[in-house]
């Protein structure tokens, strides 16, 4: 076994991988030169694909001790997978698009999945790109506690939201009451009227024990926040360092976000210091 066979060997195979885009293609050469490299018959093929943003690969050995081994190998590219831009390469997290999971870094992620804006002619834009005008809508439905927008226009073509979108609350608020059934017309209004305060994020988003905003669920005396946290601001600010740690990129593509106000009173409870020692201990 030379070098060239091995090259040969991973370059014939790195087409066998079913994946999005060549973001991953680094971690496959890498996959399959360590395959060579414990034994694998060259000779035979290896398959792979991408599933619910991860990285798998398909082999199978009557030789139990190399299966042992390809499967720590295959282990810790899955791993590595879900840290990394499908499309690009450069470090990414593991995030929802719809009702598929992927991979991406966060400049890919909102190419993927573009913030929703709606401009001063009532249209409705992605990436400056009208997708439909309020005007034309005949009629909305919202389903799943509100978490799903279906918009239909005159062509009776239908349109889709989610809570996840950037400014879909916006969008919620802003679609004329009348076009809903009347059984969501209540639900919507209360919503809308009944947000208070998060001390968390310091938007005025919380609404049945949930910020709409951050998701914290806000403070109370009984349960579990009491028993982990002893009092409530030790809650808030270690939620408020989450947010500004934002691990996941969450609040990196909620600025966009202008669903919900600002409460002009919102504190901010942890210093440089308490960052500090927070981040050694997740770290």
């Amino acid at each position: 076994m030379n070098k060239e066979e091995i090259n040969f060997f991973i370059e014939r195979n790195l087409t066998n991988f079913s994946v999005n885009s060549t973001g991953w293609n680094d971690l496959i050469r890498k996959l399959l030169f360590e395959f060579a490299v414990a034994g694998w018959n060259m000779n035979h093929r290896v398959f792979g694909k991408e599933k619910l943003g991860e990285l798998r690969c398909y082999t199978y050995s009557e030789d139990e001790t190399l299966n042992a081994k390809l499967k720590k190998i295959k282990d810790k590219y899955s791993e590595l997978s879900v840290k990394t831009c499908e499309i690009c390469g450069e470090e990414g997290k593991m995030r929802t698009i719809g009702s598929w999971q992927t991979t991406l870094c966060l400049n890919h992620f909102l190419e993927q999945q573009p913030v929703i804006e709606i401009d001063n002619k009532q249209n409705i834009t992605r990436n400056n790109k009208t997708v439909l005008n309020i005007k034309n809508i005949t009629s909305a439905e919202v389903e799943y506690d509100l978490q799903r927008l279906e918009l239909y226009n005159r062509q009776e073509e239908v349109f889709y939201f989610s809570w996840q979108d950037p400014n879909y609350y916006l969008l919620l608020k802003t679609i004329p009451i009348s076009l809903f059934p009347k059984e969501n017309q209540h639900e919507i209004l209360a919503l809308f009227q009944n947000v208070q305060d998060c001390e968390i994020c310091g938007h005025k988003a919380v609404y049945q024990r949930s910020c709409l905003r951050c998701h914290h669920e806000p403070w109370n005396d009984s349960g579990y926040f009491i028993e982990d946290y002893g009092e409530k601001s030790n809650y808030i600010k270690e939620c408020q360092m989450d947010i500004f740690i934002d691990e996941d990129d969450y609040e990196k593509y909620f600025k966009h976000d202008r669903s919900f106000e600002k409460s002009p009173h919102h504190q901010v409870l942890f210093n440089s210091d308490d960052l500090r020692e927070y981040e050694k201990l997740l770290f």
